[in-house]
């Protein structure tokens, strides 16, 4: 049965003690995003193409630690430095080509991210918002069983985000 249904979107907060042009440029240049966006240390992430603007798009490639590989195609809606960011991110192939997720049966097709920044005295917080575009009765029943897992996983890259951004801090 297709039916359009609502999904309550994942929202994370966090604060980098790190400026806010930073942090947005750790979102939106491969050299930083290879470095932290994945969900634990053992991953690996490679970007095969980046044009970050709006209208631009992005394919990488995340790696687990068994050799598994994830591509992931990103389009841009809005980059606005320093403090926003849209995109829509959908599973894909090395081509680039959309396909569905292989791992998440109904799986929505379309997510949206929002990512806003805020200065807050020399932290910077960050507010992430994750949703499916328009899902199915059944895509929205998958993303809120899948909600603790993508929960965990998006919350390990900021931690992953945080610990390079101390990283590029020192340097």
């Amino acid at each position: 049965m297709m039916s359009n249904s609502c999904a309550e979107s994942l929202r994370l907060t966090r604060e980098f003690k790190a400026p806010r042009q930073l942090v947005f440029e750790a979102w939106t240049q491969p050299e930083h995003l290879q470095n932290w966006m994945f969900p634990k240390q053992g991953f690996a992430c490679e970007y095969v193409s980046a044009d970050i603007r709006a209208g631009g798009s992005s394919l990488h490639k995340m790696t687990t630690p068994s050799g598994y590989e994830m591509w992931l195609l990103t389009q841009y809606e809005v980059v606005s430095p320093p403090d926003r960011l849209v995109f829509r991110q959908y599973s894909s192939n090395a081509a680039g080509e959309i396909v569905p997720n292989t791992q998440i049966p109904n799986w929505p097709p379309e997510i949206r991210a929002t990512v806003t920044l805020e200065e807050v005295g020399d932290k910077t917080k960050l507010a992430f918002i994750w949703e499916p575009i328009n899902p199915t009765a059944e895509e929205a029943e998958a993303f809120e069983a899948a909600r603790d897992q993508h929960g965990q996983g998006w919350g390990g890259g900021l931690n992953q985000l945080e610990l390079y951004l101390g990283n590029v801090s020192k340097q």
